[in-house]
């Protein structure tokens, strides 16, 4: 068992001890109410990662500016000053709020930090965005919509700045908060002064010399604690090194900024990078190197073997001031443990990895590393879903952000509970019913637990998302829960449930692969996932999906050079960019007008961008006519065409799967159908394990 003693110790910070060295990473929720107040979301959420075992929690991105001096409503940005999403520090009607957030958080012994933060290019601004200085369009370093045109600040607005900041800071502090971050970092506001990429003043805050560069990061550390005492923590994030531009902070740079800040009475220094470019790696610093690394970040992949792309540069930092460095980052735990016993870093920041279970940190004190509900690298919760109360979710935590409305508590009725498919909405329906009190028996026709996740991992890889990890806690966590039986190579008929007599049925099989209606889509040059799907179970059975893939990567049998992919969603591009990687010539043709929906922002970004630069053309709006046995012949805009092709693979979204459900409705008191079986806007794994516990809470 591998050991976390590193993780464990307490840690100085300013004048407050913190009881371990995992804390909260200032990456925003953003799911504040309205006006951006706090609210129980926000409560629930950080009340549950202090419960759950965390030294400290640092609200990422809190503002000191009212967004009416930002944003205009009718310019059609995606936010409003009502719905700007990030919790507010610039007016006293926030106090009462944060308080009782602060006395939630407390009440488990864990710290409360408020990252203070401009946004400065990263959204559409009245006037243009702050900036240290002003920049047209052409002289972004990445294209909209990751920055905008930005307007340098004069001397006089930065000084009001200053005192609106300050203001914030004194908020904090009389909310009961225990100190604030300067948040320095990624491509906001104050990295704007630091970072050459953007700073071509030529006064006091100019580029000239790294002690102008930081004046004025320096002058709101001093500033804080001058007004706010040296017991209230101030901390600093800064870039530790920058990508993709070629006067992105250098690690040297890095180095000599974070002395600065140490100089000025900073209380820590959090280390993060950014990244520039066409599609940037932006402050997301481990989904890079997805489908393949840019040209230029080729050379930090051995940084993926050791601890993390911006461990390097946090390490040199920490040889050069005296104050706890953080690090950020990590994929895992144990590469966290990995970075504290080497003394690259004094203590390790998680964001996703707590959203995706905030009890790691106990977790890990109690040993029981093998029952953490591990981050996937997934992207999901990127995704912003303006319209809803919650903005974020997450892949294999459905209680993240719905903590209160979600938690499991004893059934008042025990009940004999039949799940019937053994996938993720499967999985999670039947250990949440177990671990509520109730009898539950699930059963999977085929030999192998979570075969669609298999299939999916095979796919994707694991290079930078993490099925594994789900297929690991699923199975893992449904074979321990007691209460739970679990039946491979079981079909479920009517006559089995009638036999079994169960008080609930949730059927959770999945959805029907189709393939379009057209003459030849029977003939030997097509493959269906169903198809595909027997073809790989044994092999899966055998070695298991990531030696699969990588094997498929020395030989793919029966799939010929040049090969054309019927569908152009999450599943075809996917499939294209496998195909691709193992030398390929890929053509995708989709009938409908859209291209990649299923996947999350970053991937979908970066997936175009793949197609885009590696020749696989994208069809979108085809008719398909027929096929024969040398290709396929369509309608594009209207004209007929053919398409030589060895191979074609229909990777179409799945639809309604319902068959089964129909046949079993009648025959319990309650029956579900949850997850793909529902068809169309239930096909993701996040929708089939956030209806998994779902319907688990409901029995």
């Amino acid at each position: 068992m591998a050991s976390y003693d590193k993780l464990l110790e307490p840690i100085q910070v300013g004048t407050h001890t913190w009881r371990n060295r995992m804390v909260k990473a200032p990456s925003s929720a953003m799911s504040w109410g309205p006006y951006q107040e706090c609210n129980d979301v926000i409560i629930g959420l950080d009340e549950a990662m202090a419960k759950g075992g965390a030294s400290a929690i640092i609200l990422g991105g809190m503002i000191s500016d009212d967004p009416k001096m930002l944003i205009d409503d009718n310019a059609g940005g995606v936010y409003t000053v009502e719905t700007y999403p990030v919790g507010g520090l610039y007016d006293d009607r926030f106090i009462p709020g944060l308080s009782k957030l602060a006395d939630a958080v407390h009440a488990h012994g864990c710290e409360l930090i408020a990252q203070i933060f401009q946004n400065g290019a990263a959204i559409k601004t009245i006037g243009g965005a702050w900036c240290s200085s002003t920049l047209t369009e052409d002289e972004l370093p990445s294209p909209a919509p990751y920055c905008h045109p930005t307007r340098g600040l004069s001397l006089e607005e930065i000084e009001e700045w200053k005192e609106r900041y300050f203001a914030a800071a004194e908020r904090a502090k009389k909310a009961g908060l225990d100190g604030i971050e300067v948040h320095a970092a990624n491509g906001y506001f104050l990295l704007s002064f630091a970072s050459r990429v953007w700073n071509h003043r030529d006064d006091k805050y100019g580029c000239q010399t790294i002690e102008n560069r930081t004046r004025l990061q320096c002058e709101l550390i001093r500033g804080v604690k001058e007004r706010c005492g040296e017991d209230f923590i101030v901390g600093v994030r800064t870039n530790g090194q920058e990508f993709g531009h070629p006067d992105a902070i250098t690690i040297e740079e890095g180095v000599e900024i974070a002395k600065y800040y140490e100089a000025a009475g900073a209380d820590y220094i959090s280390v993060t990078g950014y990244g520039y470019g066409p599609v940037p790696m932006q402050f997301a610093v481990d989904y890079w190197m997805y489908p393949t690394p840019d040209p230029d970040m080729k050379q930090f992949l051995p940084r993926l073997d050791g601890e993390g792309l911006v461990i390097p540069p946090a390490e040199a930092i920490k040889k050069a001031v005296n104050v706890p460095v953080f690090g950020v980052g990590f994929a895992t735990p144990e590469k966290a443990e990995s970075a504290l016993e080497k003394g690259m870093v004094d203590l390790a920041q998680f964001a996703r990895a707590l959203w995706a279970d905030p009890d790691m940190p106990n977790k890990i004190a109690e040993g029981r590393s093998e029952d953490i509900r591990r981050c996937n690298h997934c992207s999901t919760c990127d995704q912003l879903r303006m319209n809803e109360r919650v903005k974020r979710r997450c892949r294999v935590n459905p209680a993240f952000l719905r903590e209160k409305e979600l938690v499991a508590t004893p059934a008042e009725t025990k009940k004999k509970v039949l799940v019937v498919g053994a996938g993720a909405a499967g999985l999670e329906a039947a250990r949440v019913a177990a671990e509520r009190g109730h009898e539950v028996v699930l059963c999977e026709k085929e030999s192998i637990l979570a075969l669609e996740l298999n299939l999916a991992t095979m796919v994707k890889g694991t290079v930078c998302e993490n099925v594994p990890a789900l297929i690991d806690w699923l199975t893992g966590q449904a074979k321990k829960t007691p209460g739970l039986t679990i039946k491979t190579k079981t079909e479920v008929t009517p006559d089995f449930v009638r036999k079994m007599a169960p008080d609930a049925i949730v059927v959770a099989t999945g959805g029907v692969y189709g393939a379009p209606d057209i003459p030849g889509i029977n003939l030997g040059i097509v493959s269906t996932v169903p198809q595909l799907t027997r073809l790989a179970e044994k092999p899966l059975k055998l070695f298991g999906p990531t030696a699969i893939n990588k094997l498929s990567q020395i030989a793919l049998p029966g799939v010929g050079k040049n090969c054309v992919v019927l569908g152009g969603q999450i599943e075809g591009v996917q499939g294209a960019i496998f195909l691709h990687k193992r030398g390929k010539n890929v053509t995708i043709l989709e009938d409908l007008d859209t291209v990649g929906e299923g996947l999350p922002p970053r991937y979908r970004s970066r997936s175009l961008k793949y197609l885009e630069e590696n020749g696989i053309e994208v069809k979108t709006g085809v008719e398909y006519k027929s096929i024969d046995k040398r290709g396929i012949t369509y309608v594009e805009n209207g004209e007929e065409k053919y398409m030589k092709a060895d191979s074609i693979l229909v990777f179409k979204s799945p639809g309604k799967g319902l068959s089964l459900y129909e046949q079993l409705k009648d025959l319990a008191p309650e029956v579900y159908a949850i997850g793909a079986a529902q068809g169309p806007g239930n096909t993701l794994m996040v929708d089939a394990v956030s209806q998994g516990r779902e319907v688990g809470l409901k029995l």
